[in-house]
């Protein structure tokens, strides 16, 4: 599965919109910066999208300005920006920042109770690693002292981003059980 499919797939279920301003919201939300995407892969999945027929593209004429392409999600764009969103937020991905990314496009994109089962997956996920992290990181004093002051840096950090992303997963599984968020999710019949 593919970042960039996600990302314009998913500014796309949000609304219409011509290429450039896709490539602004994704500078916009600094998605190139934090997940990773290129500029040019972006332009090269719009082709692949319309090619394919998950988008489709029209020109459109405003004023005395250039023409511009204009571009929807199709069904079949939806029923693929479902199973990308699925794949990111199930993920065994060790990256984190995939799974969140796929957080920032889920509104209408997947079904609350598929939701919930892949995020009581991730904090369980979460749970085993901070079990294991700990279990390797319960050295006697005379082994610690052994190992390099940036390598014990780098165990603490990981333990300490470990249970902030738990945290975290907690905290947004409370907002998704809110009657007032159910808006965001899919229901049964769009499915």
């Amino acid at each position: 599965m593919n970042k960039s499919d996600l990302v314009v797939l998913g500014f796309l279920n949000r609304k219409p919109m011509y290429g450039y301003e896709i490539i602004q919201f994704t500078k916009m939300h600094a998605l190139d910066v934090w997940a990773g995407i290129k500029m040019p892969s972006m332009y090269k999945a719009l082709q692949r999208l319309e090619t394919n027929k998950y988008i489709s593209g029209k020109q459109v004429v405003e004023g005395n300005n250039p023409p511009r392409k204009v571009f929807r999600i199709a069904k079949k764009g939806t029923q693929y920006f479902r199973k990308i969103m699925k794949y990111f937020l199930g993920s065994k991905s060790e990256l984190n920042v995939d799974f969140w990314m796929a957080i920032s496009f889920m509104a209408k994109g997947i079904s609350k109770e598929l939701f919930l089962q892949l995020l009581d997956q991730r904090i369980d996920k979460i749970i085993t690693h901070i079990k294991h992290h700990k279990e390797e990181c319960d050295l006697p004093e005379e082994e610690k002292k052994k190992i390099p002051f940036y390598i014990l840096i780098l165990m603490q950090m990981g333990e300490e981003m470990h249970k902030a992303e738990k945290r975290n997963l907690i905290k947004l599984k409370n907002e998704i059980l809110k009657p007032e968020n159910e808006f965001v999710f899919l229901k049964e019949e769009e499915i």
